[in-house]
């Protein structure tokens, strides 16, 4: 609904913006009479005057109305229906506001009866704006009737619509504390929803209400916000068009001023808005009586006039006709000063007397109070609401007691069932733990006959290269003695006999690994001081390749939890697991320095204790050559090696993880990047 509105001079002493022409009351003591007649009376005095207007200039309906108009005839759902009757009702507003208020009703009638909240909220807005010409008091009850209905629905457009409203009777009222204030909480609404179409109307309405407070600058700044608006959205101007004239009539800018009406009369035309028509001929003709040319004033103030006219707008009939007197007593004659000034009281006391300022005051005053008695009940509310949320707690306390003893008894009925089943579990996991262990030692099978076949190869083979060697021995005898030949012969015998030795150890150490992965872990956990057990193993690993390689030299460091106390481990499987670790960290950092490109290379190795809440962590740490991605996913798999052929077994790892996770309860993982380092970490629980 387009709802940039009357934000104009419109009590007694102030200065009109236009002024409307009226072919009626033209007997002299006409303002006498009217003061004396009943107010029904003079009431219809005024609606003669409307319709007398309305009836020389018949309002041709606009296409969107023509459209809305045939909508109407169809069938469609009563809500729907309501929400076309308020926009018909939009349509009217700028044409006719007693057709817009017999829409607004109609709209109000079906939303209650089918209990629309939405449509009834928007129903009561319309049917105020098209009051608020002829009664401010009974506009303004119904604008707070609608915001109420918006709240209670949380409709924040509607809410913004309202307040809007209301803010327009308070600028009226030339209460600027109380109508800004409502302006600007619109604005914010319109500001959190980004509904810039909405923003465009409560930014000309602030230019609108600062203009008539006189602060010019603020008008014009909130104006041309509008106006830039507007024309990116390709939404009407004529409203903000008439609110820049003002803005430049005001600061002497007669140029732009007549431009700015003119363009702003053009838009309303086209659009078929007789009250943005009438804003924009006032505006003229107060800014021809300002440069000293009544007659174009008079000319476009009675323009202003048939428009508020035909659109039943009587705050444009008071701001023509105040112009319009004006005009007239300055230059006569003297009967047409009486007929508009006639007009003029006529209007003050229809739309400001008394009793309508005391009612509208007592209508604020009860608005308040009920506010307040709102407040009242709310707090009344929450009272009450603590007090069930009390009760509610004590049941739920109650109650939870009592299913803490059923469920104790439940649990006391199932336990004896519960053992019963867990001897069951364990007989069925105890089938499955020996399942696992032969599907594995099929596994492990064919990876020993796998490892175990090349040392085997190479014996064979160099056992019947001895047989060859020794029977080219007897042959040489039986020939004849070459001393040569028979060292060269016993030379490569013995290197046989050596490769057999050490494809023999090989074999063995496979074997002994298998052996080892065979045990049952049934040792006895006793309590250790892992410091000391991680210390000795670290010493017996360096001194085993410091004995193997007396160039070879590293740093030890070793950072114990000191606090650590004695924990339940088997001190000989934890023992091998550290031993492994600290040997090939070792192995590590020796080959890294072997590779004699990066001087000043120190190999360290670092073991590290610390004790967390319920768990013991040891970690060996090495700045070796690291493990690549590509190997670290297959670390712990039996006979998996990365060392050359002769030099490890590929079991080590493996055993260390099937101690440390199957035999202690804990994890052992590694962490390491390429060319920096490794670091195994070994988690052990407490209980």
């Amino acid at each position: 609904m387009r709802e940039i509105k009357e934000n104009r001079q419109i009590f007694a002493g102030s200065k009109p913006h236009a002024a409307l022409p009226v072919d009626c009351l033209h007997f002299p003591l006409f303002p006498l009479f009217f003061r004396r007649m009943p107010a029904w009376f003079r009431l219809l005095i005024l609606l003669v005057v409307l319709l007398s207007g309305m009836g020389r200039r018949a309002v041709a309906q606009s296409q969107p109305l023509d459209k809305l108009m045939r909508q109407a005839q169809l069938p469609m759902p009563d809500s729907s229906r309501v929400l076309l009757l308020c926009q018909i009702s939009d349509q009217y507003w700028a044409l006719r506001t007693d057709s817009a208020g017999a829409y607004a009703r109609r709209a109000l009638a079906l939303a209650r009866r089918i209990h629309y909240r939405h449509g009834e909220g928007e129903a009561l807005n319309r049917l105020g704006a098209a009051l608020r010409e002829s009664n401010l008091a009974q506009a303004l009850e119904l604008f707070q009737q609608s915001l109420h209905v918006a709240e209670s629905i949380h409709d924040r457009a509607l809410q913004a619509q309202n307040l809007r409203s209301i803010g327009i009777i308070y600028v009226y009222l030339r209460d600027r504390h109380q109508g800004m204030s409502y302006y600007f909480r619109a604005l914010r609404i319109g500001q959190a929803l980004q509904d810039e179409r909405r923003m465009v109307i409560e930014l000309s309405n602030i230019g609108l209400g600062y203009d008539l407070f006189n602060q010019v600058d603020s008008a014009r700044y909130y104006q041309e916000q509008a106006y830039a608006l507007a024309q990116r959205l390709h939404t009407p101007t004529n409203y903000i068009l008439y609110g820049l004239g003002q803005v430049a009539r005001k600061q002497g800018r007669t140029a732009q001023a007549l431009d700015f009406y003119r363009r702003s009369i053009a838009e309303s035309r086209q659009i078929g808005h007789e009250r943005g028509a009438n804003f924009a001929y006032v505006g003229l003709a107060t800014l021809y009586q300002q440069l000293g040319r009544p007659d174009s004033s008079i000319y476009y103030a009675r323009l202003g006039c048939r428009a508020a006219q035909s659109n039943g707008f009587l705050r444009g009939v008071l701001n023509a006709s105040t112009l319009l007197t004006q005009n007239f007593q300055a230059k006569g004659p003297a009967d047409s000063t009486l007929k508009y000034q006639s007009l003029v009281l006529a209007m003050k006391d229809t739309l400001f007397g008394q009793e309508k300022v005391m009612h509208l005051q007592s209508i604020d005053y009860n608005a308040r109070e009920r506010a307040r008695q709102a407040a009242a009940d709310q707090a009344a509310l929450k009272t009450r609401y603590r007090t069930y949320a009390l009760l509610a707690g004590v049941v739920a306390l109650l109650l939870l007691v009592g299913l803490l003893a059923r469920h104790e008894r439940q649990q006391r009925q199932t336990n004896a069932a519960l053992q019963e089943s867990l001897a069951e579990l364990k007989a069925t996991q105890f089938q499955l733990v020996q399942r696992e262990k032969m599907a594995f030692l099929g596994e492990l099978t064919a990876g020993v006959a796998h490892e175990l076949q090349n040392p085997l190869g190479f014996v064979k083979q160099f056992a019947a290269v001895s047989t060859d060697l020794i029977d080219e021995i007897n042959g040489a005898q039986r020939l004849a003695r070459d001393g040569k030949l028979e060292r060269e012969i016993l030379d490569g015998l013995k290197q046989n006999l050596l490769n057999i030795s050490q494809h023999g150890q090989r074999a063995t150490a496979i074997i002994k690994g298998m052996l080892e992965h065979s045990r049952t872990g049934t040792a006895q956990r006793e309590a250790a001081d892992l410091n000391a057990l991680a210390q000795e193993n670290l010493r017996l690993a360096y001194e085993g390749l410091r004995n193997h390689d007396p160039q070879f030299n590293a740093t030890l460091t070793t950072h114990f939890d000191e606090h650590l106390a004695p924990t339940p481990v088997v001190a000989q499987d934890l023992g091998r697991v550290l031993l492994n670790l600290c040997t090939n960290a070792l192995y590590a950092v020796r080959q890294r320095q072997q590779q004699g490109n990066e001087p000043g290379y120190t190999p360290e190795i670092t073991v590290t204790t610390r004790r967390a809440f319920d768990t013991v962590t040891i970690r060996v740490r090495d700045n070796g050559t690291g493990i690549p991605e590509s190997v670290k996913a297959k670390i712990f798999q039996p006979f998996f090696t990365t060392k050359p052929v002769g030099e490890g077994t590929g079991l080590g790892l493996s055993l260390s993880h099937d101690i440390v996770s199957t035999g202690h309860g804990g994890t052992l993982v590694v962490e390491s990047q390429e060319g920096e380092g490794t670091e195994f970490v070994i988690t052990l629980p407490l209980n």
